[in-house]
């Protein structure tokens, strides 16, 4: 929160570190990315890996504000399953600082990458990880990395699940 409240130099590279440490705390192996653009790497945030899920490719953003670039975050996908650092079904996860994320969203929406990318905000995020801390139940931490990759919407038992396993536990 002080990254977004209070933002200072450096904030970003900041905020990027502790969304990783949300990654570990959710029992993923996250790879830490570059702060910024270097030439001949790949330019991503963060790559989250489970045993049992497709990798997680992470960017993170302080607001959205700005326009992002689907096509240069979804490259780094491409770039990433072509040097074997991830899978072909590896999804990307934006992580926003700001929680009105409605023009992102729509942006994401009516694009060809609504199936790969999806959208969290740093609050959300954060409660996750409190509810997966909370739980003494294995099936609640796997059902809330699940959360986080693309899936179809029409039907939310996905969601349901979540909510009950944790509420019982």
């Amino acid at each position: 929160r002080q990254c977004l409240e209070n933002p200072f130099p450096k904030s970003g590279c900041v905020l990027q570190d502790v969304v990783n440490e949300f990654g570990r705390r959710l029992d993923f192996d996250a790879e830490d990315g570059l702060y910024q653009g270097k030439r001949n790497a790949i330019g991503f945030d963060g790559v989250w890996r489970s045993q049992s899920e497709p990798e997680i490719i992470i960017e993170v953003k302080t607001t959205d504000a700005y326009t992002v670039r689907l096509e240069t975050t979804n490259e780094y996908k491409e770039e990433l399953v072509e040097t074997g650092k991830v899978s072909k079904s590896a999804s990307i996860l934006i992580v926003v600082g700001r929680e009105d994320t409605g023009a992102l969203e729509a942006q994401v929406r009516g694009s060809r990458f609504a199936w790969d990318i999806r959208l969290i905000s740093v609050e959300r995020l954060i409660k996750l990880v409190q509810i997966k801390e909370k739980s003494d139940d294995p099936a609640t931490v796997i059902q809330i990395r699940q959360l986080l990759h693309p899936f179809e919407y029409t039907k939310v038992d996905k969601i349901i699940d979540v909510i009950f396993t944790t509420a019982v536990d």
